[in-house]
């Protein structure tokens, strides 16, 4: 029996790899489940019964575990890039990129038509819960290229709060 439990975990953690997911060392992994064994004792003993502290505790610690933050590298990351890029303007980056799939939102900051001071260009910040996109424009005068580029955004906005609205429930 133990060894159809080592397989579906095998191919759970698989599944989770292939969705973007990330494996963690053995050793990594080891030392975890050590930690928790430890921590959980020592829990146990500073909280001398107060159930309700650790509860209030063990929530915010699972919220946080679901919520998402998206590297550079990572699948998920790369697909949003390349898709804002190919849309909107081909040096668009993205500074900020948060999944939380409990609260049904997800936030993507990024910048594009950036000059070599760090404040400049057009800043974004793309709500699906809000359901509004946020622009600030530092030192860009308003032309035609901007315009254009803006309402590309838009576009791109529009579609991207339908896929998240489906994709969003892959995470939960």
């Amino acid at each position: 029996m133990k060894e159809n439990i080592n397989e579906h975990d095998h191919t759970k953690s698989m599944l989770d790899i292939i969705r973007g997911g990330y494996k963690k060392f053995i050793f990594e992994a080891e030392n975890e489940a050590e930690n928790d064994v430890e921590n959980d004792a020592a829990n146990n003993m500073v909280n001398n019964g107060n159930d309700t502290i650790m509860d209030v505790e063990d929530e915010d610690s699972e919220q946080e575990a679901k919520d998402l933050s998206p590297k550079v590298g990572d699948s998920i990351f790369n697909d949003e890039l390349k898709k804002l890029q190919d849309t909107v303007e081909p040096k668009v980056k993205i500074t900020n990129f948060k999944i939380h799939p409990n609260d049904d939102d997800v936030i993507i900051e990024g910048v594009f038509l950036q000059l070599g001071d760090i404040d400049s260009g057009i800043k974004f910040k793309m709500k699906l819960e809000a359901n509004e996109i946020e622009i600030k424009i530092n030192s860009i005068g308003l032309n035609a290229k901007v315009l254009m580029l803006l309402q590309k955004l838009n576009g791109y906005y529009e579609n991207w709060v339908d896929e998240w609205a489906i994709k969003i429930n892959e995470y939960k």
